[in-house]
């Protein structure tokens, strides 16, 4: 009977768990497990604390112990433990900023996978189920990334061969890349497609020099890829023979009519430590850029997430995240995945309220800040429109000067501690009802009208 180390099986549980358990859910409790040991058909798993150990033996006690005999074929129990102080225990509170586990859970990671062999094996790509072309949020900060991301997926080795993706963190570069591997294996246009970040390369190429082993299997391993996808190649910086490894077998594959996607944090010309060589060839294919996400798209994203939980999260809700995560989509979505999950464990709707006090550590280090005055808000609104002050609290009903004044009231709202009558008394008098009825047409135009979309983003940087 084979046997299993805890941190393997751990892992084949949570894959297995990853395609049947919602996403908060999932991300909150599941995916930061750590492996303490698995004995005498004990398996004993860490969770963050007390509270996350109580929701574990709960809501997956059964089911870990199932799977748990489903692939040892032995009976088996599950202890879940509190991590030790001073752990790399999962915290719930913050998210990484490089998309990497630092104890902090983010949105899925990808499932690395050195080598996919030929479907003659039946070896299907370990991918991230989530990170597919459907699941992708497309907007004018992405679009030209995406369409040659999916004419690569469709023609492999004869569209954009090497593609280079480049973009900030948790932009979706890792995504796209996983996605074109998806396209790629499920509709049968290659047999072995390699995902790896250059990281991985680079311990793999270390291990096999290190210990002696056949650098054949090292070649066999990436030079027999019909599609190699290989992740954050600016960590190649300094790493002279991986380096040189790494060309090499770009080099055979390119010449193979293989393909080749990479991703980096930056364009190719703009990468420090990294051999001429090797930036030439980065460019002789195409090079596409993925920029910060809109304001518009960063509420499609949340929309979109919500969706997929089936969760009818309030327009207001997703406006509220979006204008306070600006650039960085892997926050976002990890933002919406607290905010679920805690709305779900303690059964209370996703308000603002709510919102604003579960995500208030996130929310404080992004975007707007929590609170800004009356006074910041009348000046930056003025500043953005072109008018006075003195005629934003006038009663002048021309149509810039009501929306400016409706917007006003919106940012009061939603960044200030003022009751609607006390905003309203700042804005010239106005009563509580007129105050409501502005902030919620802003809320509702956001969506429809260009302009006001725009409005609302120039003055929350001004805010910022």
């Amino acid at each position: 009977m084979q046997t299993h180390s805890a941190t393997d099986l751990l892992e084949i549980i949570k894959q297995q768990l990853c395609e049947q358990t919602n996403r908060p859910k999932y991300e909150l409790l599941i995916r930061p497990l750590t492996a303490v040991s698995y004995d005498d058909n004990v398996l004993v798993v860490s969770a963050a604390n007390e509270m996350n150990c109580k929701w574990v033996r709960e809501q997956f006690g059964e089911i870990i112990v199932e799977l748990t005999e489903l692939i040892t074929g032995s009976r088996a129990s599950l202890e879940v433990i509190p991590a030790r102080a001073g752990e790399d225990g999962p915290a719930i509170h913050h998210f990484s900023d490089d998309g990497h586990p630092t104890g902090k859970p983010d949105a899925p990671g990808p499932v690395e996978e050195l080598e996919f062999r030929s479907r003659s094996q039946a070896a299907k790509p370990l991918l991230n189920p989530h990170y597919s072309f459907s699941e992708f949020v497309v907007g004018a900060n992405n679009q030209f990334c995406y369409s040659a991301c999916w004419q690569v997926a469709q023609r492999p080795g004869q569209s954009y061969n090497p593609m280079f993706i480049y973009g900030g963190v948790g932009l979706g570069k890792t995504h796209l890349m996983h996605a074109i591997g998806h396209e790629v294996w499920n509709n049968k246009r290659a047999d072995n497609v390699v995902y790896v970040t250059s990281e991985k390369f680079t311990n793999d190429f270390i291990e096999h020099v290190r210990t002696g082993k056949r650098m054949s299997e090292f070649h066999r391993r990436y030079r027999q890829a019909d599609v190699l996808l290989i992740d954050d190649i600016q960590f190649l910086s300094g790493k002279a023979e991986t380096q040189s490894e790494f060309f090499h077998t770009f080099m055979e594959l390119v010449e193979a009519g293989k393909q080749i996607i990479i991703s980096s944090d930056r364009p190719p010309r703009t990468l420090k430590g990294i051999e001429e060589r090797l930036i030439s060839r980065f460019g002789m294919g195409l090079v596409a850029d993925i920029a910060d996400p809109s304001l518009e798209t960063r509420v499609a994203i949340l929309r979109q997430k919500a969706s997929q939980e089936k969760v009818n999260l309030p327009d207001e809700v997703c406006y509220f995240i979006a204008d306070r995560v600006t650039s960085n989509v892997r926050e976002l979505e990890g933002a919406l995945t607290r905010l679920l999950a805690f709305s779900d464990f303690s059964s209370s709707p996703p308000t603002i309220e709510f919102a604003a006090r579960v995500l208030a550590d996130i929310l404080d280090t992004s975007g707007i800040r929590r609170e800004v005055s009356m006074r910041q808000i009348i000046n930056a609104v003025c500043e953005y429109f072109n008018i006075s002050d003195s005629l934003l609290l006038s009663s002048n009903r021309s149509k810039r000067v009501a929306q400016a004044r409706m917007i006003a009231m919106y940012f009061a709202r939603e960044f200030t501690n003022l009751t609607l009558s006390q905003i309203g008394t700042e804005l010239g008098n106005r009563d509580h009802s007129t105050v409501s009825h502005g902030a919620s047409k802003i809320t509702a135009e956001i969506v429809e009208d260009p302009y006001i979309e725009q409005a609302i983003s120039q003055i929350s940087r001004m805010l910022k």
